[in-house]
């Protein structure tokens, strides 16, 4: 459905007859989309090249969407690595299509980003904390997908708490004020994707993702359409009235 709001072809008619019911409840919910790809494009361009973070975990990678996060990080640091986490088939199998074009850019893990544990201890990644270098952790529209009774807090967590020092968390997600309409596209997409999908949350409840933590670029976290303005962005985004809010940011692992 993700791939869909953003103008890929890899989905299936369940997936854009679901799009077009959600649009109904949502309308702008493909602008979100396209905002926060584009804010997960500008945070890593930013780490990358004022931060020199050469070492990136995308959690729930997706489909891929050029351009890629370790195409957009290897414009400024040649030398990155990117290891793109999902557990979808179909994501997967695009992803190591793409992949198979340059190995040494980045791999593709196949797990569920709730196994927190299994994860840090593959060998694909405990090669990115050899050096100890700072990690960009993204989580761009994904921890939606986590139930509030799975805990996503502690999940990010356990993430950030055994990041090295120096590392960071990158993190956007759909928000809306209005408990109503949270439950009712909730609802929807629960009957649509079953446990795949958790919660639509309030700009509160993202904003605990980083607690504890330095946040970069701005002092709270935010509206990411707004993030770093010093980067080029082709967003049109700002909240138009209808409540909805891609929100979240970017911050320091101390």
């Amino acid at each position: 459905m993700y791939d869909h709001l953003l103008g890929g072809q890899c989905g299936y008619a369940s997936d854009r007859r679901a799009c077009a019911d959600l649009l109904g409840l949502a309308p702008r919910l493909r602008e979100l989309a396209l905002i926060n790809r584009d804010f997960l494009g500008r945070a890593v361009r930013h780490l990358t090249g004022q931060h020199e973070v050469r070492r990136y975990l995308d959690h729930g990678s997706g489909i891929p969407h050029r351009p890629h996060v370790h195409e957009i990080a290897r414009e400024a640091r040649p030398d990155t690595h990117v290891v793109y986490i999902d557990n979808d088939p179909v994501a997967l199998g695009q992803s190591r299509l793409i992949l198979a074009e340059d190995p040494t850019a980045a791999t593709v893990l196949s797990a569920d980003i709730r196994d927190t544990p299994g994860i840090l201890r593959h060998p694909r990644v405990t090669r990115l904390f050899e050096a100890a270098l700072p990690v960009g952790a993204l989580f761009g529209w994904v921890l939606e997908c986590i139930p509030d009774d799975e805990d996503p807090w502690a999940l990010v967590r356990g993430v950030t708490g055994r990041l090295p020092s120096g590392s960071y968390l990158v993190i956007s997600h759909l928000t809306h004020e209005d408990p109503n309409v949270r439950a009712e596209v909730g609802g929807f997409l629960r009957q649509t994707l079953g446990r795949q999908w958790g919660n639509v949350r309030s700009r509160h409840e993202v904003a605990r993702f980083f607690s504890g933590l330095n946040m970069v670029g701005q002092d709270a976290p935010g509206d990411v359409a707004h993030w770093h303005p010093g980067h080029p962005s082709t967003s049109c985004a700002q909240d138009t009235g209808d409540g909805w809010v891609q929100f979240g940011g970017v911050a320091r692992v101390p």
